[in-house]
């Protein structure tokens, strides 16, 4: 493998990590809303499922702070890997000195904010969600800044690539939060109609946050790809297809979980069939969002011209 290679693996991995810790993060925020009585306060009673929501929202924090740190090795790697060895001199460059460092800075910050956030919700539930849904929102936000959106003038594609960001956690986040916490539901009195009932609440946020991504994505195309010919002559452009196509899969696993297996909820066996067809569904998610981890670092088309 030459250098160029390992560095853009380098950098997609670390992303991609950075993408299933935030993903993590904002499906717990989603469902604990979701799971909230009518009044919408979220509040720990200190049940198996509440544990296990702290426990997403915890493991996922720490691995979008490892994700961020990751990345900044990665992005020091890539500058500096091929012709000396990474320093932490050369790390304190890229890290503060650069601009890539200062749109990575506040999405540094923002990790830490979630790590204390994940932490305080153990303790302090409306507080800690708060702290936490905040911290989500946050990262959301800057996470651009060391994309393809900073490189233009007009502010659309950094707000397209935050509602992008935010459409999949809505949807893929807050499915990987139901299908964790379904195994304590299940064992609680009723709990395959609670189940039933957090899926049904589910399924409205799903079909708006993936009509949100597909809007969303759309947006991006138009500004990164030069032309229809750029989807299959460059690579970006064959890289975006096959997420389009990975995406489309993703999509039909879910509209059929959506229209077939939800109305069969309530019962141990229809239970059972919807989780095994959502862990599908989140493996293919999963290949989205490497594909999406490897695109950041490919240039566009229209950066080729």
């Amino acid at each position: 493998m030459d250098g160029e290679s390992f560095a853009l693996l380098l950098l997609a991995g670390a992303k991609w990590v950075t993408y299933l810790g935030l993903m993590g993060l904002t499906g717990a925020v989603a469902v604990s809303r979701l799971l909230a009585p009518a009044s919408g306060v979220v509040e720990l009673r200190g049940g198996a499922v509440d544990r296990r929501l702290c426990l997403v929202a915890a493991a996922s924090a720490v691995v979008l702070a490892l994700g961020a740190a990751a990345r900044l090795y990665a992005q020091t790697w890539s500058v500096f890997g091929l012709d000396e060895p990474v320093t932490l001199e050369l790390v304190r460059l890229i890290g503060i000195r650069s601009r890539w460092g200062g749109g990575w800075q506040p999405q540094a910050g923002v990790a830490v904010l979630a790590v204390v956030g994940a932490a305080w919700w153990t303790r302090w539930p409306r507080g800690g969600w708060w702290l936490t849904a905040l911290a989500v929102a946050g990262a959301w936000i800057t996470l651009p800044l060391t994309g393809h959106a900073a490189s233009f003038d007009s502010s659309l594609p950094h707000l397209a690539q935050v509602a992008h960001g935010i459409g999949a956690g809505l949807w893929i986040g807050a499915l990987a939060a139901v299908v964790v916490v379904a195994p304590a539901l299940r064992r609680e009195p009723e709990g395959h109609g609670r189940f039933a009932d957090l899926v049904r609440r589910f399924s409205p946020l799903a079909l708006a946050a993936v009509a949100t991504i597909a809007l969303s994505g759309v947006v991006t195309g138009v500004f990164y790809v030069g032309s229809v010919d750029d989807l299959w002559a460059t690579p970006y452009g064959r890289a975006l297809m096959l997420k389009v196509v990975l995406f489309l899969a993703t999509g039909t696993v879910g509209a059929y979980n959506w229209r077939r297996l939800t109305p069969r909820l309530g019962e141990a066996s229809g239970t059972g069939r919807l989780l095994r067809s959502a862990r599908l569904e989140l493996l293919l998610a999963a290949a989205v969002l490497l594909v999406t981890a490897a695109l950041v670092h490919l240039a566009m088309p229209r950066e080729m011209m």
